[in-house]
């Protein structure tokens, strides 16, 4: 009975070692890198790759950052399923986090060299956290209206006398970095702690079409990004 079950036992094991995803390096084909960050900032940029089937999930990425040579080197791994698989391509993206690194002007490369662009990081200009007071946005999108890029964020502050004073945007070869800038209105001295939603609407001019990047700065160093398809040429 016991030489029965450890038999059992065995076999089961093998079939699940069989099945056991086996982790691999993935390639990445589109760098998304925003600009404006200073050397007091939580530094990242976006990875976009595709999946040949249904086979792959992300198992994250790898980062080496060496100042002295200012290059940063990304390696994507994926985690590779027997099957079966379907024969459908399957985007992916990953958000890549680079921490606080020094200034200077990097070469972003992929572990097997392959160039992704390059993420200048200026000089801090204040010992604050940020350069200025941002909102605290939680979502953002955008929608073509009439042939314009109309861009929606929202959040919640948590202070009565807090609102957007403006939106400052930049938009370069793929990425659209905006900059939600809020204020502290005069009134302050009747100021009430609690949630109070806000919706910011502006519009953001564009020039060629493409894939882009939306990376919009928020409060306490975080960001919202999302992937977008831009068909149209602002008028």
């Amino acid at each position: 009975m016991m030489k029965k079950v450890a038999i059992i036992f065995c076999f089961a094991v093998s079939v699940w070692a069989q099945n056991d995803p086996i982790l691999k390096a993935s390639t990445m084909n589109t760098g998304y890198i925003p600009s404006g960050f200073d050397s007091n900032d939580h530094v990242q940029m976006v990875v976009e790759g595709v999946y040949r089937d249904t086979c792959s999930r992300s198992a994250g990425t790898r980062v080496n950052v060496n100042p002295g040579a200012k290059t940063i080197s990304i390696t994507a791994y994926e985690y590779r399923y027997s099957g079966p698989c379907l024969d459908v391509t399957v985007p992916h993206d990953e958000v890549v986090n680079f921490g606080i690194i020094p200034p200077g002007n990097y070469q972003v490369v992929q572990g097997n060299g392959r160039a992704l662009g390059r993420l200048n990081v200026n000089v801090a200009r204040t010992n604050t956290p940020d350069d200025y007071l941002y909102a605290p946005v939680s979502q953002a999108y955008v929608k073509n209206v009439g042939g314009k890029l109309a861009l929606t964020l929202s959040g919640v502050f948590t202070n009565s006398c807090m609102s957007v004073k403006r939106v400052v945007s930049n938009v370069n070869e793929n990425v659209v970095t905006i900059q939600p800038i809020a204020e502290l209105l005069p009134t302050y001295t009747n100021c009430i702690h609690g949630s109070f939603p806000f919706e910011y609407s502006t519009y953001i001019p564009m020039g060629r079409a493409g894939r882009y990047l939306l990376h919009v700065r928020s409060l306490n160093g975080k960001s919202v990004n999302t992937l977008f398809d831009w068909q149209f040429a602002s008028r």
